[in-house]
């Protein structure tokens, strides 16, 4: 084993033999504690003599877990939150040198934005605005975390955990606001019935063959179905109807009584 582990910083390093970089990761070359440049992936070997030593860090993307975050909100009201935070190395030298360890200091950032930021919003904005909050916490660590060479990638709030209380007043809320919505597009259908009955019966009085006309179709659906017995009248409406929509006049002659049969 040529090779030791910091356990503070997590990285393989290197002060003899051979060191192999492979393609996620970076090494740096330090000479009697100088860092000399930063070594590309490929595979490289150290003289005990050159007092060299090289420090091997991954870039890959990686995600920090903030969990269990307790945090109240504006509105007085203390919610538990899981926050995620995807980043990567974007600059080797800067994550090394600007900040003793990169990873506790980007939490430490996430945290403290997320404590802002919920701490400036009611809980109903909390669980309705999830994606502009996430933008709010991802901009204010962006700017932070570059000054370390750390690009932050996406944060997300992962879960949003309510006191059993809380969550029952709040069901109890979303239900009558879902009765009340239900019963006023009831109310809203019933007015439109109503109108609709009302103009249907202001046509029927100004045009009774418009009534007579429904009564036939009507009585038309009744005869097509067997076993039916309908008996219809004329109403003192239902005259014979001439062209013009005036009633028509029937004359009856009366019979001849001079007539005598041959």
């Amino acid at each position: 084993m040529n090779f030791g582990w910091n356990f503070e910083t997590g990285r393989r390093e290197y002060e003899r033999g051979t060191v192999t970089i492979y393609e996620y990761e970076r090494g740096l070359l330090y000479k009697n504690g100088k860092l000399l440049r930063v070594l590309e992936s490929g595979r490289y070997r150290l003289w005990p003599w050159s007092h060299s030593r090289v420090e091997v860090v991954d870039v890959r993307r990686q995600s920090a877990q903030i969990a269990n975050q307790k945090l109240l909100t504006s509105d007085q009201i203390t919610v538990t939150l899981n926050v995620v935070a995807d980043y990567e190395i974007a600059d080797v030298t800067l994550a090394t040198h600007r900040v003793t360890n990169y990873q506790s200091q980007l939490y430490e950032d996430v945290q403290l934005a997320a404590r802002n930021i919920v701490g400036a919003v009611t809980v109903d904005a909390l669980l309705e605005k999830r994606m502009e909050i996430n933008a709010q916490i991802q901009e204010a660590v962006t700017s932070g975390a570059a000054t370390y060479g750390v690009q932050v990638l996406t944060v997300g709030v992962k879960d949003v955990i309510l006191a059993p209380k809380v969550r029952d007043l709040l069901m109890k809320e979303v239900e009558a606001k879902r009765v009340a919505q239900a019963m006023l597009i009831g109310a809203r259908e019933e007015v439109a019935a109503m109108r609709a009955l009302s103009n249907a019966a202001r046509l029927a009085a100004d045009n009774p063959a418009l009534l007579r006309l429904r009564e036939l179709e009507v009585a038309r659906t009744f005869a097509g179905n067997g076993g039916n017995t309908l008996v219809m009248g004329l109403g003192e409406n239902a005259g014979l109807i001439k062209s013009n929509g005036k009633q028509a006049k029937v004359d009856v002659e009366a019979p001849d009584e001079n007539v005598n049969d041959e």
